[in-house]
């Protein structure tokens, strides 16, 4: 049987009772109501006093932001024919911005930064797990420079999620590498919305890293899989 990341017993043990660290770096703001105008509130500033951090969800984020961005799309003139152009009320960054404060964050790279945070959070936990395998501690420090060299921050930007960054196959985290996160790839010359390519031409497209969904974020491994004696179920 293949070599499992952790030693599942010592590492459920090791993080019993732990709740992963909420890494969250921006405040939510009280003033934002979703109720109203959402043009009158783009340019409100964060209150300081009395807020409260907000966890990121970047796919209600990427959904929300869409939704947005295309209610304030008008295709129709009024007199009921159609505009040979769209004409957009809101820009995408605006749409962006407001998905954002929906969520109590700033802006979108309040969000990101956020996100980012919280997987940096994760994996660095992880990596202090006495019982992760070499193989594993060798992908942990993939993922550690993937996020400290920026990254991680431009690929949420451009939409990754973390299963397409951070996922592994729960079964077969090694051998399955289709689903196999980019961020433990190597070396990273490129991010692009598309694909990452890697230092000496290797590249992995996003559209197909985790196309049947069997992956997982390579954190919850630890916290789901059962005790095992170390391998593979």
């Amino acid at each position: 049987m293949a070599g499992f990341i952790f030693d599942a017993r010592a590492a459920l043990d090791e993080i019993q009772g732990r709740t992963p660290a909420t890494t969250a770096t921006t405040a939510t703001n009280p003033a934002f109501q979703p109720g109203k105008s959402q043009l009158s509130q783009l340019s409100q500033p964060m209150p300081v006093e009395n807020a409260t951090l907000a966890a990121p969800d970047p796919d209600a984020f990427a959904e929300r932001s869409a939704i947005i961005h295309e209610a304030h799309t008008r295709t129709i003139a009024d007199n009921g024919s159609p505009l040979p152009e769209p004409i957009f009320a809101l820009t995408q960054e605006q749409a962006e911005k407001l998905a954002a404060q929906e969520q109590g964050h700033a802006d979108a790279d309040s969000l990101h930064g956020a996100t980012v945070a919280r997987w940096t959070a994760e994996i660095d936990r992880l990596s202090k797990l006495r019982a992760v395998s070499p193989e594993g501690a060798n992908a942990l420090k993939r993922a550690q420079a993937f996020i400290s060299e920026g990254w991680a921050l431009q690929a949420a930007r451009l939409g990754w999620d973390e299963v397409v960054m951070f996922g592994v196959c729960p079964r077969a985290p090694w051998q399955r590498l289709d689903r196999k996160g980019a961020a433990f790839g190597g070396a990273v010359q490129i991010v692009t919305q598309e694909a990452v390519a890697y230092v000496g031409g290797l590249r992995r497209y996003r559209a197909i890293i985790n196309n049947d969904g069997g992956a997982v974020p390579i954190w919850e491994l630890a916290q789901n899989n059962p005790s095992n004696g170390g391998e593979a179920a």
